[in-house]
């Protein structure tokens, strides 16, 4: 199975018990294909309404195998984005470098939001 990096959008469907998919990230995070990178992580616990659910959350999450950024991945977002740019498209930042953090392992990206097609080189996950 390819790599996925789960983005912030599938995790919150995920913990609030509305995804339908739940199969993929489980049999994912048993044999090693789920990924997560920094703002998937600060995302997720940004959006925490008390200290239980962070405690649960950082728990659950500490179990994914997860993408570090180094200098050079921040340059690639950087030139990305300054392309977009040019190009007059906005995409934020966070999710850029999250692409970035998927495009480094070959992950393909699961997510809801559309805005990561726009992105040069991001590998969308689809069902198959």
């Amino acid at each position: 199975m390819k790599s996925i990096m789960i983005d912030t959008s599938i995790w919150i469907e995920y913990f609030r018990g509305k995804f339908h998919d739940t199969d993929l990230i489980e049999q994912g995070l048993q044999l090693g294909f789920i990924y997560i990178t920094g703002p998937i992580l600060a995302e997720l616990l940004q959006g925490v309404r008390t200290v239980k659910e962070r405690t649960a959350l950082s728990r659950c999450i500490s179990a994914v195998p997860f993408v570090e950024c180094e200098y050079k991945d921040w340059i690639k977002a950087g030139k990305i984005s300054f392309g977009l740019r040019k190009k007059g498209v906005t995409v934020p930042l966070t999710d850029i470098i999250i692409a970035v953090a998927a495009m480094k392992i070959g992950a393909a990206i699961y997510t809801q939001d559309s805005h990561f097609k726009i992105i040069p080189g991001a590998d969308l996950y689809s069902r198959p």
